[in-house]
């Protein structure tokens, strides 16, 4: 089972019973469902009835509390049919929360609109980051930077501290661009452990007479995610919409060893703004001509 399944359906909802965990993963599977975002509409809906928000007339009598696998399995049943609060749980995260109103935004955590992975990033703070400025949302894979924000180093990057707030525009730039190579191969992401941008440039050459170096793989990501920034705001996503859930920026870790951390309403301004200078943006996140000229996309 994959990890971020064993997170979603499994630690993120208080489930306990690991064969109702896989019986979650298989209905997901059968019923075309991505498991990160189904655990976190239920995990949204499981603390808005423990609040009071939603009831037992509102759950069909289900009494939907963390750590009750029956009320699991029920749910992912009654989303994939928009069955009673499965209609409104089938929206997603943000639009339920949007939809029920009730003060239910003050815990519904998505970024744009997309529920997150498991990453705590008032821990890893490059990863917040990430998820703030990706161009679909929370998304680990569009930046990958966990690893090297974990490790401290990867590929270019050397004593990179995960608390601090300093000097994460560079990092999530260059590992974007990095990444975005890997989805033009249609290679796994996976595997930047193994074969890096020298690797691939080599496999390039030697089965489409393709030359190009690391800086020219890098060249093509960066045009990838300048378009993708672009197309972004002619779709009305903005700078507001690059920023983090609530209670990341309010609530601090409270145990272990990133006790304390989170990520300041002032620390995500000035990772924000790091970001748009590393790529070359106005500072209200959108892309002047002469960047796509550069680049060659117009």
């Amino acid at each position: 089972m994959e990890y971020e399944t064993l997170f979603a359906l499994g630690s993120n909802v208080g489930n306990p019973d690991v064969e109702a965990l896989a019986k979650a993963n298989l209905l997901c599977d059968q019923l075309g469902m991505d498991t990160i975002s189904t655990g976190g509409v239920i995990g949204w809906a499981m603390e808005s009835y423990e609040r009071g928000v939603l009831t037992d007339e509102d759950t069909g009598g289900v009494p939907l509390t963390f750590g009750n696998p029956e009320a699991l399995l029920k749910m992912i049943e009654k989303i994939a049919h928009r069955e009673g609060l499965g209609d409104l749980l089938a929206e997603g995260v943000k639009r339920a929360a949007e939809k029920l109103n009730k003060g239910s935004e003050e815990w519904a955590v998505h970024v744009k609109g997309q529920e997150p992975p498991a990453y705590d990033v008032r821990g890893i703070k490059g990863m917040g980051l990430g998820f703030m400025v990706s161009h679909r949302g929370a998304c680990h894979l569009k930046s990958g930077v966990y690893a090297l924000e974990l490790t401290g180093k990867f590929w270019r990057f050397e004593g990179v501290d995960r608390f601090s707030a300093k000097n994460k525009g560079r990092e999530i730039k260059e590992m974007e661009d990095f990444m975005a190579v890997y989805d033009t191969l249609g290679v796994c992401k996976f595997s930047r452990g193994i074969y890096l941008l020298q690797n691939y440039r080599e496999l390039l050459e030697a089965n489409l007479g393709i030359s190009l170096g690391e800086e020219e793989l890098l060249r093509v990501g960066e045009r990838l995610n300048n378009m993708k920034r672009v197309i972004n705001l002619r779709q009305g996503i903005t700078w507001k919409d690059d920023s983090l859930p609530r209670r990341i920026k309010t609530l601090p870790i409270p145990e272990g060893p990133s006790k304390g951390s989170y990520i300041t309403e002032e620390e995500e301004e000035e990772m924000r703004r790091d970001y748009y200078r590393a790529r070359g943006w106005r500072e209200d996140g959108t892309v002047p001509e002469e960047k796509l000229k550069e680049l060659g996309v117009i």
